[in-house]
């Protein structure tokens, strides 16, 4: 079976659970992006950079309006895809800090609407998501809790 075949299987997977996440992990470079971009092209799936869900409606928010109107905002963006799965890439995006997004409670929130793959630039140690920046400046843990993970080889 091929990668591809094997990662087409998992998103099935995903589509049967209630909170509909397949999150993709693999050091930078490790070919995420390409499986993802792949199927998009084959199943016909959208292929999103999360960049393009911080809108100008959600940058001119307070910070603190933020965190409590991220979910309903991306939702919306996410409602013009006419795939029934969604690949979001660049997914660190959401925990830039300025933007003040919960982001465990939002992935939650919008895989109960939509089926989305994520390309993770890390890996998952003692149960968490982990990404580390090249420079060691930054350091994202995320439960994976419901979360199901796929890993490129």
């Amino acid at each position: 079976m091929s990668q591809l075949e094997e990662f087409v299987q998992e998103v099935a997977e995903v589509e049967k659970k209630e909170t509909k996440i397949l999150v993709v992990t693999g050091k930078p470079g490790s070919g995420k992006s390409k499986v993802l971009r792949e199927a998009a092209e084959t199943k016909g799936w959208d292929y999103v950079d999360c960049r393009l869900l911080i809108t100008e409606s959600f940058l001119e928010l307070m910070p603190t309006e933020r965190k409590e109107k991220a979910a309903a905002m991306m939702k919306e963006v996410l409602s013009t895809y006419t795939s029934g799965v969604i690949m979001l890439d660049r997914v660190q995006t959401f925990f830039v800090p300025v933007f003040h997004i919960d982001v465990p409670s939002l992935l939650n929130e919008l895989g109960k609407e939509f089926t989305l793959v994520l390309a993770w630039p890390g890996y998952v140690k003692d149960d968490q998501l982990c990404y580390d920046k090249f420079d060691g400046t930054e350091s994202i843990r995320m439960p994976v809790g419901s979360l199901r993970v796929w890993e490129v080889k």
